[in-house]
C-alpha cells in the first residue's frame, strides 16, 4: 500500500512542472522561522534569559546613573559659581581675618548669600557655610545639628578635591543627601572653607521616571561607604532596613575594586525562586551605586508558558512538514539522481552516457538536452583541453611579470609605492600586536629640481638611481624594505627596531650620499645630498600609515628648514648632521 502510494504520488507530481513543485517547497519552507523559533525556545536555559535580563537591566541602571550624575553636576556648577563669586571670596576673607567686628558682619553677610541663592530652592533643605576648621559659620545653628554636619565635615580632611558626597540624617528624621564643597582663596588657592548642602532625596525621584522592572522588582541607589541608601523612593514601602544586606555591599564592592563600574550579578543558590538578579552601576566620581533588583522568579515563568506552546505548535507544524517535504522532494530528486549520475559518468571521461527520463516536465527536456551536449563536448574536448593548457600557461607568465611591473618602480628598480603601502600596512599591524618599535625613514634629494634643471633629465635619473642604490644596500634586514615614494623621496621601512638603530641607518644614509660626493653646482652644499626624517614608534590601533607619514614628511621637511643634508627626529629637538 505504502509502495502504491509512493509510486502515484510520484507519477502525479511529475505531471506537474519543476516550478510549481519548487514553488509548493518555498510554502513548506515558510514554515521554518515557526519551527525555529520553538527549537530555539525550547532549548533556551535560565542562563540564556539571564543575559538578556543583564543586557536589560544594565542598560536601566547605567540610564539613571546618568541622570543622577546629571543632577548631582548641576548642583556641583551653581555651587561652583557661589563658591568663586566675589561677595563669597571677600566675606571669608574678612572672617579668617583678626578683627572681630568684620568677622561678625561676615557672619551675617554669608548667612544672607546663603538665604539669597537657595532660600527659593525647595530641594535645598539644609546649607550652611563652614570654616577652614569645619565649624558652622551660622551661630544659631541648633548645637545638635551643628555637630552631625560638623561630624560629617570632618570626614574629608583638606586635599585637592573640591566635591565630597554622602548622607546624613535630618532634623526631620529623614536621611537627606549631602554635597560638601571645599572653598579656596582665588589669590592663593589656599583653603577658605566649605559649602554644606542638604538636598532632599525626593529631588532624584525624576531619574526614575518610566523605569519599570515588573512586579516586586525595584531600583534604589546605596552609599558604598557603610551600605546606607541614598535614594529609594519611589520603593520606599518595599525597603524595612536603612542599610542594604551586607553580603551584596562587600559583592558589588569587589566588583567596582576590580574596575566593573557596571555589573550583573545572578543568583547561586539551588532555590532560585527566592533569589533575585541584581544590576548595579556606581556613579562616577562619588560612592554611590544604582542598583535593580528583579526576583529570578518573574524572568521565568512567563517565558516557561509561552515556550511551551511554542514548541508543542512547532512540533505539530513540523511534522506536517517532514510528511509533505518527504514527497515532493521524492519527485524531483529521483529523476535527478539519474541526471547526477550522468553527469558523473562524463565528468570521469564517459561522454557516451545515455539518460533515459519519462515524463512531461522540464527534467525529461534537461535530459534529452544532455545526451545531446555530452556528445558535442566529447568531440570537441581534445581540441579544447589543448587550447586552454596553452592559453593558461601565456595567462601565467603575463600575470607573474605584471605583478612584477605593478610593484617595482621601472626606473630604479626597487620597490615602488604601491609595493611599500602594502608592507607598512602589515608591518604597522604586527608591531602593533607585538607591542615592537617601528621606524620610518622619509628622505628626499636636495634641490633635485636645481639638478635637473642644470644636468638634464638623464642625468637627474642616475642620480635617483645611485640614491635607490644607497638605500637597498642599508635596508639589508629581512624586516627592511627601502622603495621609492615618488619624485625625489625615498623611504625605508625598519621593523623590529628601537631608536638608537634607526637613528644610525638614517645618519649611515646621509653621510653614505654625502661621500659619493656627487658633484651639484646649484646647491649651496656643493653635492647631492639627502634631508631625512625619521619616526619611530610603537603603532596602536588608532593611528593609520597616513599619519605616521605624515610625521616622518614633517621631520623630513623640518631638516630641509634647517638647512638640509641633516637627519631629523619627529617629536624631538634632535638632528644630526
Amino acid at each position: 500500500m505504502v509502495k502504491f502510494c509512493d509510486i502515484f504520488l510520484m507519477h502525479w507530481l511529475r505531471k506537474i512542472k519543476i516550478g510549481y513543485r519548487i514553488f509548493m517547497s518555498f510554502v513548506l519552507i515558510s514554515l521554518l522561522p515557526l519551527i525555529i523559533s520553538g527549537a530555539i525556545s525550547y532549548a533556551q536555559s535560565s542562563q540564556a534569559i539571564m543575559e538578556r535580563t543583564r543586557n536589560f537591566s544594565s542598560e536601566i541602571v547605567k540610564q539613571v546613573a546618568k541622570n543622577i550624575e546629571f543632577q548631582l553636576r548641576q548642583i556641583e556648577s551653581d555651587s561652583e559659581r557661589l563658591a568663586l563669586s566675589d561677595s563669597v571670596q571677600s566675606e571669608l576673607e574678612h572672617y579668617a581675618g583678626a578683627n572681630p567686628e568684620l568677622k561678625e558682619n561676615a557672619r551675617t553677610k554669608m548667612t544672607k548669600i546663603l538665604l539669597d541663592t537657595y532660600g527659593s530652592t525647595d530641594h535645598i533643605n539644609q546649607k550652611y557655610f563652614l570654616d577652614a576648621d569645619k565649624h558652622i559659620m551660622d551661630a544659631q545653628v541648633f548645637s545638635q545639628l551643628g555637630r552631625s554636619v560638623e561630624q560629617f565635615a570632618s570626614q574629608f580632611p583638606e586635599s585637592k578635591d573640591r566635591f565630597y558626597w554622602g548622607g546624613i540624617e535630618g532634623s526631620n528624621g529623614q536621611r537627606n543627601i549631602v554635597m560638601l564643597r571645599n572653598i579656596y582663596f582665588k589669590a592663593n588657592n589656599r583653603l577658605a572653607g566649605s559649602l554644606f548642602l542638604g538636598i532632599r532625596s525626593s529631588y532624584f525621584s525624576s531619574a526614575f521616571e518610566d523605569v519599570d522592572l515588573g512586579r516586586d522588582s525595584m531600583i534604589y541607589i546605596f552609599d558604598l561607604k557603610g551600605g546606607d541608601y541614598i535614594v529609594k523612593t519611589p520603593w520606599e514601602s518595599k525597603i524595612s532596613s536603612n542599610r542594604v544586606a551586607t553580603a551584596l555591599v562587600q559583592t558589588i564592592n569587589k566588583s567596582i575594586l576590580q574596575g566593573q563600574k557596571t555589573g550583573f550579578i545572578t543568583p547561586d543558590d539551588n532555590d532560585q525562586n527566592k533569589q533575585i538578579v541584581v544590576a548595579f552601576s556606581q556613579i562616577p566620581q562619588t560612592s554611590w551605586v544604582v542598583v535593580s533588583e528583579i526576583p529570578y522568579a518573574n524572568l521565568v515563568i512567563e517565558a516557561r508558558v509561552v515556550r511551551d506552546e511554542i514548541v508543542v505548535i512547532a512540533f505539530i507544524c513540523f511534522m506536517c512538514a517532514v510528511a509533505f517535504a518527504y514527497i515532493i522532494s521524492r519527485s524531483i530528486s529521483s529523476p535527478l539522481k539519474e541526471l547526477t549520475d550522468g553527469m558523473r559518468e562524463t565528468k570521469a571521461g564517459n561522454f557516451s552516457i545515455n539518460i533515459t527520463s519519462d515524463g512531461n516536465d522540464e527534467l525529461t527536456v534537461m535530459s534529452q538536452g544532455f545526451n545531446d551536449m555530452a556528445t558535442k563536448i566529447g568531440l570537441d574536448r581534445e581540441k579544447l583541453e589543448d587550447r586552454v593548457v596553452e592559453r593558461t600557461l601565456k595567462l601565467e607568465i603575463a600575470n607573474q611579470r605584471l605583478s612584477e611591473l605593478s610593484m617595482t618602480d621601472s626606473m630604479t628598480g626597487i620597490p615602488n609605492r604601491r609595493r611599500f603601502d602594502e608592507v607598512f600596512l602589515l608591518e604597522m599591524r604586527r608591531a602593533e600586536r607585538a607591542g615592537k618599535m617601528l621606524g620610518l625613514i622619509m628622505i628626499d634629494v636636495d634641490f633635485f629640481k636645481n639638478y635637473n634643471d642644470n644636468y638634464g633629465h638623464q642625468e637627474g635619473d642616475e642620480c635617483l638611481r645611485q640614491v635607490a642604490l644607497l638605500l637597498k644596500l642599508n635596508a639589508s634586514r629581512a624586516g627592511d624594505l627601502a622603495a621609492r615614494y615618488g619624485g625625489e623621496e625615498f623611504v625605508v621601512l625598519i621593523a623590529e627596531t628601537d631608536l638608537v638603530n634607526v637613528m644610525t641607518q638614517a645618519e649611515h644614509i646621509r653621510q653614505s650620499q654625502e661621500s659619493l660626493n656627487l658633484a651639484h653646482v646649484q646647491s649651496p652644499l656643493g653635492r647631492v645630498t639627502l634631508s631625512v626624517g625619521v619616526v619611530v614608534l610603537v603603532p596602536n590601533e588608532m593611528q593609520t600609515p597616513e599619519m605616521i607619514i605624515r610625521m616622518a614628511d614633517k621631520a623630513m621637511y623640518q631638516a630641509k628648514m634647517e638647512g638640509r643634508n641633516k637627519v631629523v627626529l619627529y617629536g624631538k629637538n634632535k638632528t644630526l648632521a
